[in-house]
């Protein structure tokens, strides 16, 4: 018998220790946690289901990488849409051009379709060869528009090889706006 009130005692004992404690069923709002309470259910929060959730979610790297893969496909799609593919053709045929006759023809024919070479050091580098000084003057009027766009090192090329083309030239004019053009980036001997 003595071991039955034994029992009640416990049961009383359990139920006051809830009634000031709480349970950890019942914990209401305003109720403070111990810390071994705090620690075990920190311990568990790292293997609930939201755990499993985002694992299956691709990792910040794997999605940053993923992200910026798309923009630049999508980037491509737009600059395919927005391109400009008749002087995108016009330039190429100026850059691959084999002799001066053909670069004459394409030079010739970009500056009659298109206007003025863009500032583009390389293009203009090479439209500084043609042979007709008419077409040459064009191409310096181009140059000299071009050449504050230019950064350092390529209007330094493009300088050069205009002070070849000013010593090469018959054309009085073209020498004279050479000349002006080195004068002005103090590229002259």
């Amino acid at each position: 018998m003595s071991r039955h009130f034994k029992d009640y005692e416990e049961e009383f004992d359990r139920a006051r220790d809830a009634k000031r404690h709480g349970t950890r069923e019942s914990r209401e709002p305003g109720e403070k946690l111990s810390w071994r309470e705090l620690d075990r259910r920190r311990d568990s929060s790292g293997h609930s289901a939201q755990s499993e959730a985002k694992s299956n979610k691709p990792s910040g790297k794997l999605d940053r990488y993923q992200k910026a893969q798309a923009d630049k496909v999508l980037k491509g799609q737009l600059g395919a849409l927005f391109a400009d593919t008749e002087q995108d053709n016009l330039r190429q045929d100026i850059l691959q051009a084999q002799d001066r006759s053909t670069l004459q023809t394409a030079v010739e024919a970009y500056l009659e379709e298109r206007g003025p070479l863009p500032s583009e050091g390389e293009l203009l580098e090479r439209a500084l060869d043609v042979r007709n000084d008419r077409t040459l003057r064009k191409v310096v009027d181009s140059a000299a528009a071009a050449l504050p766009q230019l950064d350092d090192e390529r209007r330094k090329l493009v300088l050069v090889k205009m002070r070849t083309r000013m010593r090469t030239s018959f054309d009085p004019k073209v020498g004279r706006a050479i000349k002006a053009l080195l004068q002005e980036y103090d590229a002259e001997d």
